[in-house]
């Protein structure tokens, strides 16, 4: 994605989150969290480009598994530079750079809600 890419040039883009299940689910309140790259800063752009790139965001097939019982499901979209897919993952994920990729999508979009 990034290799070689300039520090000074903006890696542009978007993360997207919606959780649903787990313990004390409210469908209706269930709703899609969005953050722009606009809104982070390079560190971050820079962390979620690299968590993408090793856990082939782009590239692999999820799992085809359907959440346990108050387990949590997870649809995940990023876009990064032009690239955009969306693969939903539930409780628990089995692969540890996917599972580290949700986890920081998570506390990013948790610290926008926040600063709004």
């Amino acid at each position: 994605m990034q290799t070689g890419k300039a520090c000074s040039e903006a890696i542009t883009g978007e993360v997207r989150v919606r959780i649903e299940g787990g313990l004390a689910h409210f469908p209706g309140l269930a709703k899609e969290q969005t953050v722009s790259f606009n809104d982070l800063g390079l560190p971050e752009r820079e962390e979620l480009t690299s968590l993408a790139d090793k856990a082939d965001f782009f590239g692999c097939t999820p799992a085809n598994e359907t959440a346990r019982p108050d387990a949590r499901t997870y649809t995940v979209g990023l876009t990064i530079d032009g690239r955009s897919r969306e693969i939903r993952v539930a409780e628990p994920i089995r692969d540890p750079a996917l599972a580290r990729l949700v986890s920081v999508v998570r506390r990013l979009s948790k610290q926008q809600a926040v600063a709004r």
